[in-house]
C-alpha cells in the first residue's frame, strides 16, 4: 500500500501556530512548518536526547533505535514515550502514529532500506530533520568535525518548537563546560588507540568523526588520525608499532569495554603493549562519542579519567 493512501485518513493534526511559517533546511532538503510540531517521532538516540534536553517529551508520540541507556536525568520522561521498534520502525508503524515531524540521528533512517527519502515524507506533509553532523554532504568523511553541529541542532529544534530561550541556555552551558576542559586537557602529549570492537581486526576511528574530535578535545593524539573516515578497520600490527600511551575503550552493547580489555590482556602479543601492562585504559559510552547532547559528557568523562591516570 502506498504511503499517501495510508496517510489520507489521518487528517490534519492540531498544534500551536508559529507567528510565521518556519522553513527548516536539513542535508540539502527543506520543509516549511506552518505550526509547531505536536506529534514527533525520533528515530535515533541522539535525536531523542535533544528533544528530552529541551523538555519536549510531550511532543513525542514515539521513539526508536537506542544505542545504550538513557541518562537518569531524562529517564522518567523517556519512559513516558512509546518505543516503536528496537531499530527503525516500518513506514506503516510510523504512519499509524500520525506524525507531523520525523527527527533522525543517522542518515540511514531516510535510506530506501528503512523509511525512505525525506522528500517522500515531505510530500505527505510530514517534516523531517537529520542531525547536522550526520549529513555526509555537509561534513565529508575526510574533513574533521567541530562541535558546531551540536549547537546547530539545538538551536534549530529550539526555534522550530518555540523554545529558543531554553535552547540558548543549553548551548551556553555546553560551551562553558568545553571551555573548562580546553583550559587543561589531561591527554596532552599522549597517543591513544581508540578501540570500538573486533578481535581479529580492530575496529577503530579515522580522522574526522565525533570520536576523533573527542580524543582531540581531551588532548590525545589518535594513532589513526591520518586515516580518512569516521570508523575504520586498523591492523593489530599498526597498534603494536604505535605502542600508544593510552587505550580508549568504547562501551557499547555489541562490544563492552570489559570484553575488549580482557581480550587485550589475554592475548600474548597485545598484552605486551605499554598501556596494557600499566593498565592505562579509559572508557567512554558509544552515545557520548556522537555529536549530540551527551558529547560534552564524554569529553568530561574521558578528561577526568586521563587526569586520574597521571
Amino acid at each position: 500500500m502506498k504511503l499517501r493512501s495510508l496517510l489520507l485518513p489521518l487528517g490534519l493534526f492540531a498544534s500551536a501556530a508559529h507567528a510565521d511559517p518556519i522553513k527548516v533546511e536539513s542535508c540539502g532538503v527543506s520543509h516549511t512548518f506552518e505550526s509547531v510540531p505536536s506529534r514527533t517521532i525520533t528515530l535515533n538516540q541522539q535525536a531523542t536526547e535533544v528533544m528530552l534536553a529541551l523538555g519536549l517529551e510531550e511532543s513525542l508520540v514515539g521513539t526508536a533505535y537506542m544505542d545504550d541507556a538513557i541518562p537518569e536525568q531524562w529517564r522518567a520522561a523517556y519512559n513516558s514515550i512509546p518505543v516503536l521498534a528496537e531499530k527503525y520502525p516500518a513506514a506503516e508503524v510510523v504512519l499509524a502514529k500520525e506524525p507531523d515531524f520525523l527527527f533522525a540521528g543517522f542518515g540511514s533512517a531516510f535510506s530506501e532500506d528503512n523509511l525512505g527519502a525525506a522528500e517522500k515524507w515531505h510530500g505527505l506533509g510530514i517534516g523531517t530533520y537529520l542531525v547536522d553532523a550526520s549529513c555526509k554532504v555537509k561534513h565529508p568523511k575526510d574533513v574533521p568535525l567541530t562541535v558546531e553541529p551540536i549547537f546547530h541542532d539545538i538551536e534549530t529544534v529550539g526555534k522550530l518548537f518555540a523554545v529558543e530561550a531554553h535552547a540558548d541556555e543549553l548551548v551556553t552551558g555546553l560551551k562553558a563546560r568545553l571551555d573548562v576542559v580546553q583550559e587543561d586537557p589531561a591527554g596532552a602529549e599522549q597517543t591513544a588507540f581508540i578501540y570500538d570492537s573486533g578481535t581479529d581486526t580492530p575496529f577503530s576511528i579515522g580522522c574526522c568523526g565525533g570520536p576523533a574530535l573527542l580524543a582531540k578535545l581531551t588532548g590525545l593524539e589518535s594513532i589513526s588520525a591520518d586515516v580518512p573516515g569516521t570508523w575504520v578497520d586498523l591492523s593489530w600490527e599498526r597498534v603494536m608499532a604505535a605502542d600508544p600511551d593510552v587505550i580508549l575503550l568504547i562501551e557499547a552493547d555489541w562490544s563492552t569495554a570489559a570484553d575488549k580489555r580482557a581480550h587485550m590482556e589475554a592475548d600474548p602479543v597485545l598484552s605486551e603493549l605499554r598501556a596494557v601492562k600499566e593498565g592505562r585504559f579509559v572508557t567512554v559510552p558509544f552515545s557520548e562519542t556522537l555529536l549530540g547532547m551527551r558529547f560534552v559528557d564524554g569529553v568530561e568523562t574521558v578528561n577526568r579519567q586521563l587526569a586520574g591516570l597521571k
